[in-house]
């Protein structure tokens, strides 16, 4: 009897499956800093743009694999770069926004700008060795100094425009068995919280110079500078001084007093602690052509209706204090 031994014979094929990755949103934050920090020092923050393709083996990942970014456009933009606005303002306030690759910021992602691409090396390292295909590539992102800005909340989306070209499962010698390929947006929504400030008060002291008689000093009248944030507002109060008796002013020479008061402008509205008596930034007499200083011009009068004291060296100390 013979007998017939049949071989079948299977060919082995790559099967190529092209399914999406998921891109999904992003969010960062540079937290609450003050306009002047804003202004004077550069913010950083960072966040993942996720590309998640799935389960799958490191090992897939030795091929000609890639992962590109690049910077489509902004919610709203200048040049070349995003900038964040302020909620609800339509004005010009806006701090402008870099995007990068390292945290160094040397590689910049700019609005239509070269791409930057993440090849098979870079996406094993950030597989990992349980070899997930859910990639989260760090960004990063810093804020450019130098903007006038009042304050509020201020928030940008930048749009990273994603391809990529992934390998999820390989084959004797490694072959690619499926792949997922395709690209998308990855919405990246930045915000950041910036609060009003005070900096500076330049305030003189005042010197009535001599004179022999309560009724023979003149007036002086100067102004005292407040720098605070763009369209902040606050009120400015001088303290009665240190030999106030009731609501008057006085300065002393050891047990003498000599009464003075200090008026807003140049009328007699006086210019005190509390309450009407303070002064509101509003009707601030100047207004620096930044909006950030506001000049408050006074005049201090001796009172000509007290006695003359004796003779010697008066003075006191005023507060200038801000609230805000």
């Amino acid at each position: 009897m013979m007998r017939f031994l049949m071989v079948a014979g299977l060919l082995l094929l790559p099967s190529f499956g092209y399914a999406a990755c998921a891109l999904p949103a992003a969010t960062a934050s540079f937290g609450s800093v003050t306009t002047f920090v804003a202004n004077s020092t550069v913010s950083s923050t960072s966040t993942n743009a996720n590309v998640n393709c799935g389960a799958g083996s490191a090992l897939s990942l030795l091929g000609n694999n890639q992962i590109t970014f690049q910077l489509s456009g902004a919610s709203s933009s200048n040049g070349t770069r995003g900038i964040m606005k302020r909620s609800g303002d339509t004005g010009s306030d806006n701090l402008p926004v870099r995007l990068c690759t390292d945290s160094a910021c040397a590689s910049e992602l700019t609005i239509g700008g070269s791409p930057f691409v993440y090849g098979s090396q870079t996406l094993i390292n950030l597989a990992g060795l349980l070899g997930s295909l859910n990639f989260a590539i760090p960004v990063y992102l810093r804020t450019v100094p130098g903007q006038v800005v009042a304050a509020g909340s201020y928030q940008l989306t930048l749009n990273l425009a994603v391809t990529y070209r992934i390998c999820t499962s390989v084959g004797v010698g490694n072959l690619c068995l499926s792949e997922q390929n395709g690209s998308g947006v990855i919405p990246i929504t930045v915000t950041a919280i910036l609060t009003n400030d005070c900096t500076a008060i330049t305030a003189p002291n005042i010197s009535f110079g001599s004179a022999p008689l309560v009724g023979s000093f003149p007036g002086v009248s100067q102004t005292i500078n407040v720098l605070c944030s763009k369209g902040s507002s606050y009120s400015v109060g001088l303290s009665n001084g240190s030999y106030a008796v009731g609501s008057v002013r006085n300065m002393a020479s050891g047990a003498n007093r000599l009464s003075y008061e200090i008026y807003k402008g140049t009328g007699s509205d006086r210019w005190g602690p509390a309450g009407s008596e303070r002064w509101s930034s509003s009707t601030s007499s100047t207004l620096s052509a930044d909006g950030l200083t506001r000049g408050f011009n006074y005049t201090a009068r001796i009172l000509t209706s007290q006695s003359t004291p004796p003779a010697g060296n008066y003075s006191d100390s005023v507060v200038v204090d801000l609230s805000f």
